[in-house]
């Protein structure tokens, strides 16, 4: 029997079923396709349409829905209400998921403050603040900021008290590693350190974090196992382990990799059971189908495709592998580990701006430390209310096997190319990828011998170095390579900004927030500047030691090699500030105070220090006033970087520089700032502001007023994204996700 009708079916209907989600087309213009499909008298043509229409009206069933929810209806504002928590937090607070008693329904993820331990099953009034953030596709999502929480009582049902259990269970016996433990068993990342995190998505062993597929298949795995052992009969012990899995997966609330996972665990009992010959390629197709049945958000979730995609990749390679080089335990985890990172790097590759190449090798290591730790931890969590001695033993030798985890997450982040960033959806760091996939396919094709995969991998390497002999192939810098580059980044409220010389080196001006579990070092600008070739900084400046352009800083220390680190230098009682400092004590970093008056040239470019002063008079009366305020200048191009100075600084300002191209506004656009006198000096061609979401009204309409007053070009990350602006000397282009505009120095100094 050919896999091809249940594979047809499955796109068709995903194909259908995406259309309706992401309300493109009308329903209408499928029917008609599918109408036409239809009267070609073929029989995979009228499968393939009727799969298609069925999947469109699934997807406007879905999306009317989901517009009921809460997440679609809340304002965003603070609002005060009642909710039904339903997964416990400790005092440190975190991400739980929560049940609001309104004219709404749907679950939400709310952050749930400090100093307020809560069980799964309470009902509490709030005051929270919505803040609204549409999941890939457009789905209304979001997370709740609770700020004050009272709980009236708590009543729990089975499923409550069991997840109240686990979560005292996990702390009792694994103490500061019970986030992983959470991770391993409910799926809930929120306790784990963000940079651990950060270390398993850049070591390629994020996977081991999250219940997905291969996470379900090694419960599944144990449980079948176990059964054997228990003298159970092969069919009786499969149909044990699907029904386990599929339990467990209930009670997580069917994400969509474990639920996939847990469909192909009793697709697969059901085919042995029967003695049918199971056809890989078709059962996953019908796996992935009857996920899209019971979810049909799951066909645009990224989880779901990874795992489908990871599964396909890793079943097909370990295929080739076992008829070509034999069924050794090595070689199947080297071709599972190889076909997983394949299928899955273009999809990461556009989504997420990352391939984690260091998986395929620490995946030998790491699968089976997970292998053991995970049943592991589960038998010292269902053992401890009957037997705490044999739980304490469990959990010490699993927690020994998470510590090792943690270590070979550590030692991939570290490893050079072992985490490459691209930029997420180009063209050119998608195909690279797909060529690869391709490439691979190729040589390990299904009747492939194990001499011909090695010919045709020796004429893919020679042709591959030929193409890179001729000339023009060089990639070169993400940015052009050439002049100057300035890189204003979307780093939420604060500021950021990365600069790239002539000569390839990288000064980083700010480096956004960080506060809560987000750091925009590690979220955006260290990722970008892996993404742009970096490997060390020959900079930090940080204008203030105000969390909202100094919080990112430390993310980038512990990153990238810096040469110094230069900021105000003024006394400023910060905890966050002083850490800092101790920091760069510690590690043996440069530290500069800068003062009006320095002047330092790198690679041509020549940054001159306009702000503070050592006699400044106004030190410490307020830290956005002694902001360092720079200049940046290459050939006939200036910019000019403000930090937060105000009008106190703008006052010192004026006289010290003239005309210049490029201005960063200050203090985020404040009415405070950027006032008409320095505007009139300065005359810029283009203004960039750098904002997020904020509740302090930037950018103020004052200033917005005076920039379009004199007829300034107005760029915002907020509306733009990252602006990029680059420079020979004698030109500026400007760069935003809306499109190009370019700038000649000869209109600005004829004004």
């Amino acid at each position: 029997m050919t896999p091809w009708p249940a594979i047809l079916f499955t796109a068709a209907y995903w194909a259908g079923l995406a259309t309706g989600l992401l309300r493109f087309g009308s329903p209408a213009g499928v029917t008609v396709l599918a109408v036409a499909l239809g009267a070609s008298g073929r029989p995979m043509a009228l499968l393939a349409g009727g799969a298609a229409v069925a999947g469109r009206l699934s997807g406007e069933l879905a999306a009317a829905l989901d517009r009921h929810q809460c997440a679609a209806r809340l304002p965003a504002r603070q609002i005060r209400g009642r909710v039904r928590v339903l997964e416990p937090a400790g005092a440190a607070g975190g991400r739980i998921t929560v049940g609001l008693d309104a004219d709404c329904r749907g679950r939400l993820s709310a952050r749930w403050p400090r100093g307020h331990a809560v069980q799964a099953g309470a009902r509490a009034v709030i005051v929270a603040r919505w803040v609204p953030r549409p999941a890939l596709g457009g789905r209304p999502s979001g997370t709740l900021i609770v700020s004050e929480a009272a709980v009236l009582e708590t009543r729990s049902n089975l499923s409550e008290r069991l997840h109240n259990y686990l979560f005292a269970a996990s702390h009792r016996l694994y103490g500061t590693r019970s986030g992983m433990v959470d991770a391993l068993i409910l799926g809930r990342r929120g306790g784990i350190d963000p940079e651990l995190q950060d270390r398993f998505a850049r070591s390629g062993l994020v996977h081991l974090l999250s219940i997905s597929g291969f996470h379900v298949g090694l419960i599944t795995a144990w449980v079948f196992l176990t059964c054997r052992l228990m003298r159970m009969t092969r069919s009786t012990a499969l149909a044990t382990a699907a029904a386990t899995s599929a339990v467990y997966v209930a009670f997580l609330g069917w994400p969509a990799p474990a639920a996939r996972a847990a469909t192909l665990a009793a697709a697969v009992s059901r085919c042995q059971a029967k003695q049918r010959h199971v056809q890989p390629n078709a059962l996953l197709a019908g796996t992935c189908l009857a996920v899209l049945l019971v979810d049909p958000w799951a066909g645009i979730d990224l989880g779901g495709w990874l795992s489908a995609a990871a599964l396909w990749g890793a079943s097909r390679f370990t295929r080739w592998s076992d008829a070509a080089l034999g069924t050794g335990i090595w070689v199947r985890t080297a071709a599972s580990s190889l076909g997983a990172t394949l299928a899955t790097a273009p999809i990461t590759a556009a989504f997420l701006g990352t391939v984690a190449l260091a998986g395929l090798a620490l995946n030998f290591a790491a699968i089976p430390l997970a292998a053991l730790a995970v049943p592991g931890v589960l038998a010292s969590l269902v053992l401890l209310p009957v037997w705490p001695g044999a739980a304490e033993a469990l959990a010490a030798g699993a927690g020994l096997g998470l510590h090792l985890l943690e270590l070979c997450a550590v030692a991939g982040a570290a490893l050079p190319v072992g985490h490459l960033m691209v930029e997420p959806g180009a063209p050119g760091a998608l195909l690279p990828w797909i060529a690869a996939l391709i490439f691979t396919l190729w040589v390990m094709g299904e009747r492939n011998t194990a001499r011909e995969a090695g010919r045709r991998l020796a004429w893919g390497a020679g042709a591959g170095l030929w193409l890179g002999l001729m000339p023009g192939t060089s990639l070169g810098s993400p940015d052009g390579g050439r002049g100057l580059a300035l890189h204003f980044l979307d780093v939420g409220q604060g500021d950021g900004a990365a600069l790239r010389t002539p000569g390839g080196r990288w000064i980083v001006i700010d480096a956004g927030p960080a506060g809560g579990r987000d750091d925009a070092g590690r979220r955006v600008v260290a990722p970008f500047l892996q993404r742009q070739g970096a490997r060390a900084l020959a900079a930090v400046i940080i204008s203030h030691p105000h969390a909202d352009h100094m919080g990112g800083v430390p993310a980038l220390l512990a990153r990238f090699p810096v040469g110094v680190v230069v900021e105000p230098g003024g006394p400023v009682p910060d905890p966050a500030y002083t850490a800092l400092l101790g920091g760069l004590d510690r590690d043996g970093i440069a530290w500069h105070p800068a003062r009006s008056g320095e002047r330092f040239t790198l690679d041509g470019v020549e940054f001159t220090v306009l702000h503070p002063s050592a006699g400044w008079p106004a030190w410490g009366e307020d830290v956005n006033e002694d902001s360092v305020v720079l200049l940046v200048k290459y050939g006939a191009f200036e910019a000019l970087f403000t930090g937060d100075a105000g009008f106190a600084a703008e006052a010192v300002l004026r006289g010290k520089i003239r005309s210049i191209d490029l201005l960063k506004v200050g203090h985020h656009g404040s009415r405070g700032s950027t006032g008409g006198e320095l505007l009139d000096s300065l005359r810029p061609l283009a203004a960039v502001i750098s904002v997020g979401r904020n509740d302090y009204g930037h950018p103020a309409p004052e200033t917005l007023a005076r920039l379009e007053a004199r007829r300034v070009a107005l760029l915002r990350t907020d509306r733009d994204g990252t602006v990029s602006v680059t420079t020979d000397g004698t030109t500026m282009r400007v760069r935003t996700r809306e499109g190009d505009r370019e700038y000649e120095y000869s209109v600005k100094r004829e004004q």
